[in-house]
C-alpha cells in the first residue's frame, strides 16, 4: 500500500507533498533512526530531533512555540515574569525552564508536563505543513531534555484532526471494490474509541462503503482514521494481509552459561518508601530526570574529577537509593526512576574505567576552554541552529488589522494569511476570510462563507466570526442566514447595539 520505510528514507531531501509527514514519521520509527528532521515552509522553520525513531525535541522560529510563550498562553506564567526570566536567560545562557524552577515560578513536575504538551502541539502543527520541504540531518547533538513522544500515537492524532483532508485524499487512493482488514499480530498504540470501533469493523474485511455503514462515520472521519491505521501498519488491504507469510513459531533458545563479574547492586530503599502523592518527591524525581541527559558522569553522580573508587562506589549507591524504582507505584514515575538508575549505573561503569574517566576529564577541560573563548569552532548545534528571527502570529495579525482599517484589503489579507500560517487560531482565520471577501465581494462570497462556517464550527463563541458571517451572508442576499448570524453575535455581546440595527435592517430587506 505504501513504500517500505527503508525506501522512504533513501531520499535525504524532498517535499511533504511527495512524501507525506505521517509516512516519514512512521519510517523513522520503524528504522529506529537517530537524526533531525528539518522542515521549511516559506519563512517558517522547524527541526525535530529523533532518538531511535521517537521524537524527543522540536525547535522552531515560531514565537508561540517557545517554552516561555507557551506557559504564558496556558496561564502557567504571567507576561511580566516571562519577560524577566527571558532577559535573565539571555544574559546568563541558562535554560528558561531551569530558571523558572529555580525562581519557584513552576514546579519541576509541572514543567515536565508542560514540556510534553508543548512538544506534542509543536509536532501536531507540522501536519498542516503539507507543502513544506524536508531534510534529514544525521550529525546532530542530542537535546538536554528528557521528553519523548510516541510516533504511532502522534500519527493517529495528527491525521485524524490536523492534516488537511485534501492531503489525505491525495495520498490515500483505492477502488470502491477494495476490501480492508486488520493486520494480525501488530501491536499498535492505545486507540481512541473511534479508532477501536473502526478496528472492530475491519475484522469483517469490509469495503470502504461497508466500513462507513458499520461504524456510522461520515466519509471524512472514516477515511482519515483508516489512512492513519494503514500508515502505522495496523490495517491494510485484505488481499495484502492474506498474502503475508505466516511467521514461523519461535524456537526455544539454547541456554548459554556466561560467567560475568558480580555487579554492584544498589541497596534496597532505606527508610519509609516514598509516596507517589508526595509533591516534594515528585518534583525532585522530575528535576533529576529532566537534567540527567545534560550531565556528564561526574556531574550525574556528584563526584569530583579525582574521585577514588571507594568514594565513587558510595556516591553511586547513594544516588541509586535516592530514586530507587521500588519507592514508586505509578508506572510513569517508576519508569523515570528506572531510567535514572540506568543512567547512574552507566556513569559508575564509565568512571571505574581509567581510560574512559580520563576521556571525560579531557572533555571537561575542553568545555572549560571553550567557555573562556579559547576556541572559535562552532558546535554541531550552532551549525544547524535556526537563524531566522522568531515569527509572531500576533504581530502579523495586528499589522493586518491596521491595513484593514485603512481599507488596504489586499495588504490585510496578506498579513492575515501569514498569521494563519504561523498560528491558525479561529480569530486569525475569521479575519482572513473577511479580508478575502472584501478584496472581491462578487467573486469570493461563497468561499468566505465556507471558511467562516469552518471557523465557527471550531469556535462557536467567536463574536467577530458571526458578525463577518452575517455581513457576507447579507452581501450574498441570504437574509435569514444573515439575521441568525447577527443574533448570535448580539447574544455573545449584548452591549453592542449595532447588532440590533443590523437585525432590523436585515428583516426589512428580507420582506422586499
Amino acid at each position: 500500500m505504501f513504500p517500505a520505510p527503508s525506501h522512504v528514507l533513501r531520499q535525504r531531501e524532498g517535499t511533504l507533498a511527495e512524501i507525506p509527514l505521517p509516512l516519514l514519521l512512521h519510517a523513522l520509527d520503524v528504522e529506529e533512526r537517530t537524526c533531525t528532521l528539518e522542515l521549511r515552509a516559506r519563512q517558517r522553520e522547524k527541526r525535530i530531533t529523533f532518538e531511535e525513531g521517537a521524537p524527543v525535541a522540536c525547535v522552531s522560529n515560531l514565537l508561540h512555540e517557545t517554552l516561555g510563550k507557551f506557559l504564558v498562553e496556558k496561564g502557567k506564567l504571567d507576561e511580566a515574569d516571562y519577560q524577566k526570566a527571558l532577559s535573565e536567560s539571555v544574559q546568563t545562557g541558562q535554560e528558561i525552564g531551569a530558571l523558572l524552577v529555580q525562581k519557584g515560578l513552576i514546579s519541576p513536575f509541572d514543567l515536565y508536563k508542560q514540556l510534553q504538551a508543548n512538544l506534542g502541539l509543536s509536532l501536531l502543527d507540522c501536519f498542516r505543513w503539507t507543502e513544506a520541504r524536508y531534510r534529514l540531518i544525521a550529525d546532530v547533538e542530542p537535546p538536554a531534555t528528557s521528553v519523548r513522544t510516541n510516533s504511532a500515537q502522534l500519527i493517529l492524532t495528527g491525521v485524524a484532526s490536523v492534516m488537511p483532508f485534501d492531503a489525505v485524499t491525495t495520498h490515500f487512493n483505492f477502488g470502491e471494490e477494495r476490501r480492508f482488514a486488520q493486520v494480525p499480530g501488530v501491536e499498535g498504540p492505545k486507540l481512541s474509541a473511534k479508532d477501536a470501533r473502526l478496528l472492530q469493523a475491519l475484522r469483517l474485511r469490509p469495503t470502504f462503503t461497508e466500513l462507513r455503514e458499520r461504524t456510522g462515520f461520515d466519509t471524512e472521519t472514516a477515511l482519515r482514521r483508516l489512512y492513519a491505521l494503514c500508515i502505522v501498519g495496523i490495517a491494510d488491504f485484505a488481499d495484502a494481509v492474506e498474502a503475508r507469510p505466516v511467521p514461523a513459531p519461535a524456537q526455544a533458545p539454547v541456554p548459554v552459561v556466561v560467567v560475568e563479574p558480580e555487579p554492584v547492586a544498589p541497596a534496597a530503599p532505606s527508610g519509609t518508601p516514598f509516596s507517589d502523592e508526595d509533591e516534594g518527591v515528585r518534583n525532585a524525581l522530575m528535576s533529576a530526570f529532566m537534567s540527567h541527559r545534560a550531565q556528564d558522569p561526574f556531574a550525574l553522580l556528584g563526584v569530583p574529577e579525582d574521585v577514588q573508587p571507594l568514594a565513587l562506589r558510595k556516591a553511586f549507591l547513594a544516588m541509586a537509593d535516592k530514586f530507587n524504582p521500588l519507592r514508586f507505584n505509578t508506572a510513569d514515575l517508576k519508569e523515570k526512576a528506572e531510567v535514572l538508575l540506568a543512567a547512574y549505573a552507566r556513569a559508575f561503569g564509565v568512571l571505574l574505567e581509567p581510560d574512559l574517566a580520563a576521556l571525560w576529564r579531557k572533555r571537561r577541560a575542553a568545555a572549560r576552554e571553550k567557555e573562556r573563548g579559547a576556541t572559535g569552532r562552532p558546535t554541531t548545534e550552532e551549525q544547524f541552529r535556526i537563524k531566522t528571527e522568531l515569527l509572531d502570529g500576533r504581530t502579523q495579525f495586528d499589522q493586518g488589522k491596521k491595513r484593514l482599517e485603512g481599507r488596504n484589503f489586499a495588504g490585510a489579507f496578506e498579513y492575515f494569511e501569514y498569521a494563519c500560517d504561523i498560528e491558525p487560531r479561529p480569530m486569525h482565520l475569521a479575519y482572513r476570510a473577511w479580508a478575502r471577501y472584501l478584496m472581491k465581494p462578487e467573486a469570493h462570497g461563497k468561499l468566505a462563507l465556507q471558511e467562516l462556517s469552518e471557523v465557527l464550527r471550531q469556535d462557536p463563541n467567536l463574536e467577530e466570526g458571526w458578525f463577518f458571517f452575517g455581513e457576507v451572508s447579507r452581501g450574498e442576499s441570504q437574509w435569514a442566514q444573515a439575521e441568525d448570524a447577527y443574533r448570535r453575535a448580539f447574544k455573545l455581546n449584548p452591549k453592542n447595539r449595532r447588532y440590533v440595527d443590523l437585525i432590523q435592517e436585515t428583516i426589512k430587506n428580507a420582506k422586499r
